[in-house]
């Protein structure tokens, strides 16, 4: 038989996804990618795929694998793969007994079905397999974008009977079974999650209550909340008064609103009628034109990718040079030969 994997179930909704893609933000193109880039990377690990880079970067967009939200995904493999899951624990088996742990590899025999339950904890999963997910580039990359309809799998969630091929094997899957992510790293998705940011461009247009406020909230996470934007529910932010005259006359009475709508890269925080805070998403729009407190810090965007509805979430403040060192920390991890056992 072919190498790859048939769907069984495409559970509640599953994409295909790689660290996403680079250079379509000023044509309107979102990055797309991975909601939580560092599970995802971890998964290329553990089965020999390249891991892509980071979030802030995405020179090279990795192995596509997939993305698993909430779960409910069966699968059949159609050949012996390598594979490994990540991410939220969703009571994984093969052939109706329980898989090995998450955050190992294992060798998934060609007639096998592996399932995944409800995510018990997290929100996502990421599934790996040895040689990658082998579907059509799109401007550089395989990461699907739903609500435009490219990328992936004809740009689409996976439906029963889809086939995934799987690109193909530079080492046996018997070799690349049994690895394992050092155990010290792997991610704990109890809530409060703690997420980091620094000051938003616009963060001196709110009071300064309203500042510490923000940072000081266990927010919940509102169950709208997607690919696009994840809205948090908390108390109302407020404005500084005073605006000056052309803000008014050119942005329109609401204080929220900017003159100029700027660029707005993933982590994001508007705060529209200072009401409900946004943290924009791999998926989201490229431009924005409300007041932006916060940006959350590219490393914790996994960890937002990993809340669930009404769970609670503390933005926590980090400076600039804070957020640099705490990237290169992560860089320097997935480059040490030691983090994969």
């Amino acid at each position: 038989m072919p190498a790859g994997l048939e769907v069984l179930d495409g559970g509640l909704r599953t994409t295909v996804q790689d660290t996403g893609r680079r250079g379509g933000q000023a044509l309107g193109i979102p990055p797309s990618g991975a909601q939580d880039g560092f599970a995802l990377r971890i998964a290329n690990l553990l089965v020999g795929n390249p891991p892509g880079g980071p979030l802030v970067v995405r020179a090279d967009p990795g192995a596509a694998g997939l993305e698993i939200t909430l779960g409910r995904l069966k699968l059949r493999a159609l050949a012996d793969h390598a594979v490994a899951l990540t991410g939220a624990d969703t009571g994984a088996t093969v052939d109706g007994a329980p898989a090995p742990p998450a955050w190992s590899s294992f060798l998934l025999r060609e007639g096998q079905t592996l399932a995944c339950g409800l995510a018990r904890q997290g929100a996502r999963a990421y599934l790996a397999v040895h040689g990658g997910i082998d579907v059509p580039l799109y401007r550089g990359s395989r990461a699907t974008h739903v609500n435009g309809g490219f990328g992936g799998l004809e740009g689409r969630p996976l439906e029963k009977g889809d086939r995934l091929p799987v690109g193909a094997a530079s080492a046996a899957a018997v070799d690349l079974a049994g690895r394992r992510l050092r155990p010290d790293l792997v991610p704990r998705y109890a809530p409060p999650a703690e997420v980091r940011t620094v000051a938003g461009p616009e963060a001196h247009l709110f009071t300064a209550e309203s500042v510490e406020t923000f940072h000081g909230t266990l927010w919940k996470l509102n169950p709208k909340a997607d690919r696009t934007g994840m809205r948090f529910i908390g108390p109302q932010l407020s404005f500084r008064p005073g605006r000056p005259r052309y803000l008014i006359e050119d942005a329109g009475q609401d204080p929220s609103n900017i003159v100029i709508d700027p660029g707005a890269p993933v982590g994001t925080v508007q705060v529209p009628s200072g009401v409900e805070p946004i943290v924009l998403g791999v998926d989201s729009p490229s431009i924005g034109g409300y007041a932006r407190i916060a940006v959350v810090i590219s490393t914790d965007m996994g960890r937002i990718g990993q809340i669930r509805p009404f769970e609670e979430t503390r933005f926590v403040r980090v400076s600039h040079e804070e957020a640099v060192e705490i990237l290169a920390q992560q860089e320097a991890l997935l480059a040490d030969p030691a983090t994969i056992v």
